[in-house]
């Protein structure tokens, strides 16, 4: 996959155009939604998903989550002085990439965890998985008392990243980013006083309804 690029909007659609993987109908339209899309321009994406003719892989996906996932779990730990061996439940949720092992054996692997550890790994469930996880993470912990909750939170852009002229296709490639967020959860008496928000109640509702399965993400076009 090679390593992480910062690009901004401009350099995005210089990127698309040297890799030949788009039409001049598809640049355009992905200019477009770039204006639109609110993406600044310090983000940062899989240096290999302008490559000529890239498809994605399982390789590049795992390759990309090691890199945000295991570094924002190193600051969360950093910050909060969890030792890795103290976190009783962990949940990780990606919503485009599954993989055997899961997302959240290499994390176990990566940070030495407890044996025993109570692991999670949520996939297919898109934006509302974040949500899902805290409230797993919240019944988890009424359930297990003095623990701690480890929830991470990604997506894997090289994996959903699409190289074609499909203008539905083309939405999410500016939409996401590389990025992962990690979170830690405690019901310890003592940690009260240091805890920067204390989760009262999760509120939860879905609306779905039957589409037509789509190879990539699907988005459509009138939403820009």
């Amino acid at each position: 996959m090679g390593l992480l690029v910062q690009v901004s909007k401009a350099e995005f659609i210089e990127l698309a155009k040297r890799s030949g993987n788009f039409n001049e109908t598809a640049i355009k339209f992905q200019e477009q939604v770039l204006k639109k899309s609110g993406i600044g321009d310090e983000t940062y994406l899989p240096k290999g998903v302008f490559r000529p003719g890239y498809t994605s892989s399982l390789k590049d996906g795992r390759e990309e989550l090691s890199l945000v996932m295991f570094g924002a779990i190193k600051d969360l730990l950093a910050a909060t002085k969890v030792k890795p061996k103290d976190i009783k439940i962990l949940i990780v949720n990606c919503g485009i990439l599954n993989t055997t092992p899961s997302i959240s054996s290499m994390v176990i692997n990566h940070f030495k965890l407890r044996s025993d550890i109570h692991s999670f790994n949520l996939g297919g469930m898109g934006c509302a998985a974040g949500i899902t996880a805290i409230d797993l993470a919240k019944d988890l912990l009424d359930a297990y008392p003095r623990s701690y909750a480890l929830v991470v939170s990604t997506e894997a852009v090289s994996y959903s990243w699409y190289s074609g002229n499909d203008s539905d296709m083309l939405i999410p490639n500016c939409f996401f980013r590389m990025g992962a967020a990690a979170i830690m959860l405690s019901n310890f008496r003592l940690d009260r006083w240091r805890a920067k928000y204390e989760l009262k109640q999760i509120v939860q509702f879905r609306l779905a309804n039957c589409v037509t399965p789509k190879i990539h993400i699907h988005m459509d076009v009138l939403l820009v």
